[in-house]
């Protein structure tokens, strides 16, 4: 993905810090900096919001809607994302184990340093995302509408893949022993030379040496 100002979440250069609650107004939070706290559950449009050491409690927050947003150092562990929407969204040094994504949209958004292990983006749409040195083993991308995805040098082991068109998604720079996928939905993608090897074996091609 490439990083320009159309791409990068556009926040003001300076946020005043506020309290979850204060900054809550009618289910929409926005222009503001909110540290350090535990949030609880609920359907909510952000725009504009810097999250650092939030940690986001299990609970739905299916629908909710994130413009311009950047987690740093946050956790949303086992978090209900499902049928959420990012636009322009950063994750860095997040915690996402398990989180549900299921048909969530997500567009220009770059997963930095992150735990996406058993994350679940089934029939999401998702484009022009970026997963770098992050780790995904098992996350599973079922059915999803998969457009312009980047995976760098990240951990991809046993990340599932089935039903997804791979067309223009790189994985050359990252590792994986192992990915479920569907073998008529392999052209297009970017792969390494031991990649290339362990899918051509997976298309039921003897290799000899």
């Amino acid at each position: 993905m490439k990083k320009n100002k159309k791409t990068e979440p556009m926040l003001p250069p300076e946020l005043e810090t506020f309290s979850f609650i204060e900054a809550l107004d009618d289910g929409y939070v926005h222009d503001c900096r909110i540290v350090s706290e535990e949030l609880e559950a609920g359907k909510i449009h952000f725009d504009r919001v810097l999250f650092e050491n939030v940690r986001f409690l299990d609970g739905e927050w299916e629908r909710s809607e994130f413009a311009d947003v950047v987690f740093i150092n946050c956790d949303l562990s086992n978090a209900d994302m499902s049928r959420a929407v990012f636009h322009r969204v950063k994750f860095e040094n997040c915690r996402l184990l398990g989180t549900d994504f299921t048909e969530s949209t997500i567009r220009y958004t770059h997963f930095k340093e992150c735990r996406l292990d058993y994350a679940v983006f089934g029939f999401s749409h998702i484009s022009d995302v970026a997963f770098e040195k992050s780790v995904l083993r098992q996350a599973d991308f079922y059915e999803v509408n998969l457009k312009n995805a980047q995976f760098l040098d990240s951990d991809l082991n046993e990340a599932n893949f089935t039903g997804t068109s791979l067309k223009g998604t790189d994985f050359s720079s990252s590792r994986f022993e192992d990915l479920q996928l569907t073998t008529e939905l392999l052209a297009g993608c970017k792969v390494s030379t031991d990649q290339a090897l362990l899918f051509a074996r997976k298309l039921g091609i003897i290799i000899t040496e």
